[in-house]
């Protein structure tokens, strides 16, 4: 068994984190209340369970701050939370900017979890992006037309004023 010698650790929140505002809220109420009266007059009443799932889902995960964990980079690979991701199940790595934080995502070849998120310690930005650039190569993917659609939809209908 090999020597799991840890690189670097740092805490961070489990994901990125912004407070919501009422109109937050009040617009994905609307959006959701709007989406199942459309879809009540064509008798679509899974979807609207679906519509509503959703609607609750980003309610919790916009009033519920994240809990801190504890990332260690490894010789081994990656260790969040408990969970061991080994560099052979990693592939690439790309940074980017998520309400106002920097977060690593780090693809995997496995299906379940597809990409880990690490949120950064800005102090410790550059020693934990070294480590990985030492593993993996760095690479952002290219956006994919829903990745566009989204932006382009999220821009158009804003959820709260910036």
């Amino acid at each position: 068994m090999p020597n799991n010698t840890i690189l670097f650790e740092w805490s961070a929140p489990a994901r990125p984190y912004k407070e919501r505002t009422r109109e937050f809220y009040t617009t994905i109420l609307s959006i959701a209340f709007l989406l199942a009266v459309i879809l009540f007059l064509l008798k679509e009443f899974l979807l609207i369970g679906v519509i509503m799932a959703f609607a609750f889902l980003s309610y919790v995960l916009a009033t519920h701050k994240p809990e801190e964990v504890k990332h260690q980079l490894t010789t081994l690979g990656i260790n969040t939370d408990g969970k061991l991701y080994k560099w052979e199940d990693l592939t690439q790595f790309w940074v980017q900017k998520q309400f106002s934080q920097e977060v690593v995502f780090v693809r995997t070849t496995k299906s379940l979890p597809g990409i880990i998120l690490l949120v950064l310690d800005p102090p410790q930005k550059s020693t934990i992006l070294k480590i990985l650039t030492d593993k993996l190569k760095e690479e952002t993917p290219t956006a994919s037309f829903v990745d566009k659609a989204s932006r382009w939809l999220g821009q158009k209908i804003p959820l709260e004023n910036s």
